[in-house]
């Protein structure tokens, strides 16, 4: 009995310790799983975090591109601005130095009616002494001929001064022509600035301010572009085409303007928050969505489109202040202006040098 109380206690023993590994091996394997699901979900996080890294690296090298090409707009932009200044500096200079000829031939013009009025006085003199000449002609006829021939050599003399005279004045009065020719063209530029100007103003009327002076027109962010965004506006699209289609079509569609136009420029404007850098990208991205917009018009124009207008960020260089604090509002703006060449003016210029110096 004893013997049998022994086996069943050893039994018992056996299958709890059974039943004990058998759960520890339950655990254990529910372990593996979850370690194993871990393992799943961390290198799914991994992988998304490598293709986010990689989508960020892509948008970083695209800025990068894109702040190089600005770069190269900027330092374009500064070098047609210098070859302007220079070239009016150059017009000035000539300018000044015509009026110096001028002052020259006004001086040689003075000399020569001061010869003019010595040779009145030799003639009178001569005409005196052929008169005494004459009155003693019974005394010395050889003396007479002698007399007269000096007459008619001071006459020849007379002739030959009055036909230069008449000769330098003619030239006088041609150079006094080609300057008055050549600074009517220089003014032809401020006039053709004014015609320009005031067809700009009959086509859009009184639904966009124009600058009076320049001709450029300025339309405000807030009104195309949410904050910080450069995409413009569903709405904002149809009053930007009502406004910039016959603002272009005054500058390119008459050849008469045209030929004089230099350059349209579209600039991106931002108000003083945030970075500079920031704002470069922000500004010119906002004027290259713009001129998307104007490419997306009429496919037929964008030849003459490449040809005349180009696209800029600012970011905040040319802020607008009122009673010397920055007006945020109105500096946060996209400007459409254009420049006038003044090449042709020049070369007139250069002409008349070359034809006053032959």
């Amino acid at each position: 009995m004893r013997y049998r109380s022994s086996k069943s206690s050893d039994q018992n023993f056996w299958v709890s310790y059974a039943d004990l590994m058998a759960g520890l091996l339950f655990v254990f394997i529910l372990l593996i799983g979850a370690i194993v699901v871990k393992y799943v979900y961390v290198q799914t996080d991994l992988k998304g975090i490598k293709n986010d890294l990689e989508a960020q690296t892509r948008v970083l090298r695209q800025s990068q591109e894109e702040l190089l090409r600005q770069k190269q707009d900027f330092l374009r932009l500064k070098t047609d601005m210098n070859a302007t200044s220079a070239s009016l500096q150059i017009a000035q200079e000539l300018l000044m130095q015509k009026e110096s000829d001028l002052n020259e031939s006004n001086a040689k013009l003075q000399l020569s009616d001061r010869e003019i009025e010595n040779l009145k006085k030799l003639l009178l003199d001569t005409e005196l002494a052929r008169d005494e000449v004459k009155g003693e002609l019974v005394a010395s006829q050889m003396e007479l001929g002698t007399t007269t021939q000096t007459l008619k050599l001071k006459e020849g003399e007379l002739t030959l001064l009055s036909a230069k005279l008449l000769e330098s004045t003619a030239a006088h009065q041609q150079l006094v022509d080609d300057l008055n020719v050549t600074k009517a063209r220089i003014k032809n530029l401020t006039g053709l600035r004014i015609k320009v100007v005031q067809e700009l103003k009959n086509k859009l009327g009184k639904k966009i301010n124009i600058d009076p002076n320049s001709g450029a027109i300025r339309l405000p962010s807030g009104v195309l572009f949410d904050v910080g965004s450069y995409e413009i506006k569903p709405e904002a699209k149809a009053r930007l085409k009502e406004t910039l289609q016959p603002y272009l079509d005054v500058l390119l569609n008459d050849a008469s303007i045209r030929e004089n136009i230099d350059h349209i420029m579209i600039e991106g404007h931002t108000d003083s928050d945030g970075t500079y850098m920031h704002n470069l990208d922000l500004s010119q991205k906002r004027a290259y969505a713009v001129m998307a917009l104007i490419y997306s018009w009429d496919e037929s124009k964008n030849a003459l489109l490449q040809r005349y207008v180009s696209a800029i960020g600012r970011s905040y260089s040319d802020r607008i202040f009122k009673n010397g604090i920055e007006d945020k509002d109105a500096s946060r703006r996209i400007e459409i202006k254009f420049s006038l060449s003044n090449k042709q003016a020049i070369q007139e210029i250069e002409t008349f040098l070359q034809r006053k110096n032959e």
